[in-house]
């Protein structure tokens, strides 16, 4: 059986690696792209993940870290308990107040939010998008944190043996999938990834990792481009009241 759910679950993620993207559902109808998108990760990520671990009955993984993975976190210096809620939050308040405070710099100077690669196509393009886009935020953060930080990393290691292998298979296909950013922003989902792994290992709860793949996506897709918009709009207006 596990021999049979690895089979299925590395050539599902070889074909979305040969497509560089998710399947599209033809019946999702919504107008808003980020809402398709949003659909689709849950279809593609959250869904199958979820049918995984009920078939190896190891649902328990949302809440517990797997025993699987127990021998590289204690190697890794990084049980669960290691990391506390107040570590995470002041790391999360930190980047989010330097990623606002550069947004308004470069707004200020006419230029678009930074990102870490090319993230036009996903990024809002009007006021309009912006609750779209928090939608796809909800859905990618838990969706894929289900995917790449649970089912796969623990499919793979229930078959081989090895949370390392797991953890590493998980964490590249992750990256790869965001190809689509080029060279920049796989090298930085890379190494997002692996600090989403180290907080599920750190805290023993994918809850942990999923919060916070949210509430970064939530920043980047909403309020720095909310932000950036805002000051545009007002530097104009002033501008146009002064000629």
């Amino acid at each position: 059986m596990l021999a049979i759910l690895l089979v299925l679950t590395v050539g599902y993620q070889l074909v979305l690696l040969r497509r560089g993207r998710m399947f599209a559902w033809r019946r999702i109808a919504f107008g808003a792209r980020h809402l398709r998108w949003a659909a689709t990760l849950w279809l593609g990520y959250g869904v199958t993940a979820l049918v995984g671990l009920l078939v190896v009955q190891r649902l328990s993984g949302i809440g517990t870290l797997p025993a699987e993975f127990l021998p590289l976190a204690f190697y890794l210096g990084m049980p669960p308990g290691t990391i506390d809620a107040q570590t995470v939050a002041i790391g999360l308040g930190a980047g989010s107040l330097l990623g606002l405070i550069l947004t308004w710099w470069r707004a200020r100077r006419g230029r678009a939010p930074w990102t870490a690669g090319d993230a036009r196509s996903v990024m809002p393009t009007s006021d309009a998008d912006l609750w779209p886009a928090a939608v796809l935020a909800l859905a990618a953060g838990t969706a894929e944190e289900l995917f790449y930080r649970l089912w796969l990393p623990l499919i793979v290691a229930m078959a081989t043996g090895s949370g390392l292998a797991g953890v590493i298979v998980a964490t590249a296909a992750f990256a790869a999938m965001h190809r689509y950013q080029g060279r920049v922003g796989m090298a930085a989902t890379f190494v997002g990834g692996g600090l989403l792994t180290a907080l599920y290992m750190g805290t023993g709860a994918l809850w942990v990792p999923m919060g916070v793949h949210v509430l970064v996506d939530l920043n980047a897709l909403v309020l720095r481009p909310a932000l950036s918009a805002r000051v545009r709009r007002r530097l104009s207006s002033s501008a146009a009241s002064r000629s």
